[in-house]
């Protein structure tokens, strides 16, 4: 699965892509904008490609896992980036609500030791991501850890690291890449500002929707070849959407659009398609 300033000025708070949430002050943050959308988006989003890369070896334990990680790990960034709430009572709510789901995410890691050493490591990667972000290409980062999270925590038994599952991660962490390269067209000025490294801020808008179709044919072609089909319409359908922003780059809600086919297209196909 935007990101803007708060209203102190502090470095931008992620969303799935790092940037596909409304704007959010201290004066006009809602739950919706602090919960729902920056925190359940992203879970319904790794669910949905959890399902496209696992098929039938996904189980509930494991896709509940997926979804409170992936929450978990959303919410913690926000608030290392120090992201101020409306008001008291808005600020202990997100609190408690990132206390439960981390509480729910450890019982079902510890739930078999191959999940606990995946969940550690994605961790790891969270707990230097904010850091880290203004000195390593952040869409890296993101795209990495969606494809360990989905390509590992859902299924039913140990991975057997095959073929077909490397190259699904694969797919993924390409999809990720255009996902996060196209999200962070709308907010160049932004990232630049606070030091955000991204292959947008470095390279420009138009470079940026040039490499996120790039990716985006990568992606559909490596899934395309395993018979991934789910995978590679997400993936050519980011790659497209890529050549619309090299016409319009201020398309600010391309971002919405973007996190929207991550979310709809790769598990309901999947499901659809058998």
């Amino acid at each position: 699965m935007g990101h803007a300033a708060n209203a102190m000025n502090r470095p931008p708070a992620n969303h799935m892509c790092d940037t596909a949430q409304p704007e959010l002050s201290g004066a006009t943050a809602t739950t919706w904008q602090v919960l729902i959308i920056p925190l359940l988006w992203p879970a319904a989003a790794a669910l949905s490609l959890s399902i496209a890369v696992g098929g039938p070896r996904v189980t509930s334990l494991g896709l509940g896992l997926v979804a409170c990680g992936t929450m978990l790990a959303y919410g913690l960034d926000r608030w290392v980036d120090e992201c101020n709430y409306k008001t008291k009572s808005l600020s202990t709510t997100v609190h408690c609500c990132l206390l439960l789901v981390g509480i729910v995410t450890f019982a079902l890691a510890c739930t078999a030791w191959w999940r606990l050493l995946a969940c550690t490591g994605l961790g790891i990667m969270t707990a230097v991501y904010v850091p880290l972000k203004r000195y390593v290409p952040k869409n890296v980062m993101a795209a990495v850890a969606w494809a360990i999270a989905t390509g590992v925590l859902p299924l039913a038994s140990m991975p057997e690291w095959s073929w077909s599952l490397v190259v699904s991660m694969s797919s993924v962490a390409f999809v990720m890449m255009a996902n996060t390269v196209l999200c962070d067209i709308p907010d160049l000025k932004m990232d630049r500002h606070f030091g955000v490294r991204g292959i947008t801020p470095w390279l420009g808008p138009r470079a940026g929707a040039i490499a996120a179709s790039l990716y985006g044919v990568a992606a559909a072609s490596i899934a395309a070849s395993i018979g991934q089909w789910s995978l590679a319409v997400t993936a050519f359908t980011l790659a497209l959407v890529g050549l619309m922003l090299l016409r319009n780059s201020n398309a600010r809600n391309i971002r919405f659009l973007v996190d929207a086919v991550v979310t709809a297209i790769p598990g309901p196909l999947a499901m659809l398609i058998g």
